[in-house]
């Protein structure tokens, strides 16, 4: 009986060494391994419970041989929990399962340890004589045995297996935690880099707001001021606001017009503070975008219910016996339209300059735009008055002009532009004048730079 069981502890010992290192090499290849480890724990104890039975159906194991035995197996048992727990804590999993399996060998061999050193090397199982004794009693309780065996076996593995369950879930339970805890943080920082760019956009369009209205303020402000500093003008009879009623005739160019006033006489206007490329100069080609300022000039003219003029301080007509006007369709300024169209360019600035600042504001609008001439690089005279287009070769005078003089030729005078000419002659020149140059009478008076 004790060749028997001692046969089986060595398969044991076999199965449970077989086991364990099948169960590393199936982790290390990243396949199911914890079963096979609960194979060799369960084929461990199974081993020890047959060296128990040996100390106690052999007479030739003592009880001192049980309990090394014993403990040597469960010294082997706790150093490989120990490993395992480092391996565990080295690749970031949870070691707490093997240190307390290593903890409970570790008591186990203590115990085992003091029954060793207890117990004293000269107390021997009783002599041979008593064997034959022994072996019938072995023989009567083998069968008892062997049935307690198996059933304190069997409550030990579904112990062990309920334990280990239990320590999957709870393993599972934290697992699951802790991925909703990162899917709630993963969330929250999604919605606050949301919120923060909401709220970067919302604040950007208020910023833009507050820009645009302190922008319309600024302008408000400007306008108060300079009606504030306008000398009043004495009209014999004006409507509301200054504005006298008119009605169209026809239109000359995109800054010429004439009108017909409620007594029915014929006004020509020239509309201040603007200037259009030409499209009827007797001396000139069509320059580029003066047909559509004189199109976008008619249809909104004849788009109004009601024409509208009104005279700035100063003269009120030129050496045209043009009356020099800002012209309204209803109640939208035609100067305004064509500038901030790029139809037209802010020029001629003499004495009348009542709106002076928001015509700038509608040219600078077209020039940052890119509209109209301002597209063209270079077209408009920027250092002085109108546009940079090509001139004609000299013909004949026109019919109209008047008879050569007898006088003798005068030697031809060249200036840049309007400002260093009337640094010279402040009032202007003539036509006939050595210095006149027709790109400088932009309002064809015959009279350059008055």
């Amino acid at each position: 009986m004790g060749t028997f069981v001692g046969l089986l502890i060595f398969l044991g010992v076999v199965a449970t060494i077989g086991l364990f290192v099948l169960g590393l090499i199936r982790e290390s290849k990243g396949q199911a391994y914890h079963s096979t480890w609960k194979a060799a724990l369960y084929s461990f104890m199974a081993t020890c419970l047959l060296v128990v039975l040996l100390g106690i159906v052999s007479s030739g194991f003592a009880l001192v041989d049980m309990a090394l035995m014993l403990w040597i197996f469960v010294s082997i048992a706790m150093f490989v929990f120990i490993a395992l727990a480092l391996r565990s804590k080295s690749k970031n999993q949870n070691p707490r399962r093997h240190f307390r399996r290593a903890g409970i060998g570790f008591v186990t061999g203590l115990t085992l340890f003091f029954m060793f050193v207890a117990v004293p090397s000269d107390v021997e199982e009783p002599v041979d004589q008593t064997a034959s004794a022994d072996e019938d009693a072995e023989e009567v309780t083998e069968e008892a045995t062997e049935e307690k065996t198996e059933e304190e076996s069997k409550e030990d593995s579904e112990v062990e297996e309920a334990g280990a369950e239990a320590e999957k879930e709870k393993e599972e339970s934290i697992e699951a935690e802790k991925e909703a805890s990162i899917e709630a943080a993963e969330k929250e920082k999604e919605e606050s880099i949301e919120a923060e760019k909401e709220a970067s956009i919302e604040a950007k369009e208020e910023s833009i707001e507050k820009a645009e209205a302190e922008k319309e303020k600024s302008i408000e402000e400007a306008e108060a001021k300079a009606e504030a500093e306008e000398e009043p003008v004495e009209e014999p009879v004006a409507s509301k606001e200054g504005l006298i009623p008119v009605s169209l005739y026809r239109v000359v160019d995109g800054d010429t017009v004439n009108v017909i006033d409620d007594s029915g006489q014929e006004l020509k206007l020239r509309l201040l503070l603007i200037d259009t490329p030409e499209t009827v100069h007797p001396n000139k080609p069509v320059e580029p975008y003066g047909k559509e300022a004189s199109a976008r000039l008619t249809e909104l003219l004849n788009a109004a219910d009601q024409l509208y003029i009104e005279y700035d301080s100063g003269d009120k007509t030129d050496h045209y016996d043009r009356h020099l006007v800002y012209l309204y369709a209803d109640d939208v300024s035609v100067h305004e339209v064509l500038l901030k169209e790029g139809l037209a360019r802010v020029g001629y600035i003499y004495e009348q300059q009542r709106y002076l600042f928001e015509l700038r504001a509608a040219e600078q609008y077209a020039k940052n735009r890119g509209l109209g001439i301002w597209s063209i690089p270079g077209y408009v005279n920027e250092g002085g008055e109108g546009f940079n287009s090509e001139e004609p070769e000299p013909t004949s005078e026109p019919a109209t002009s008047e008879p050569a003089t007898s006088e003798p030729q005068q030697t031809t005078e060249y200036f840049q532009n309007c400002t260093e000419l009337k640094k010279v002659y402040p009032d202007g020149v003539a036509s006939d004048h050595a210095a006149y140059q027709s790109k400088m009478d932009r309002d064809k008076d015959n009279w350059a730079c008055e």
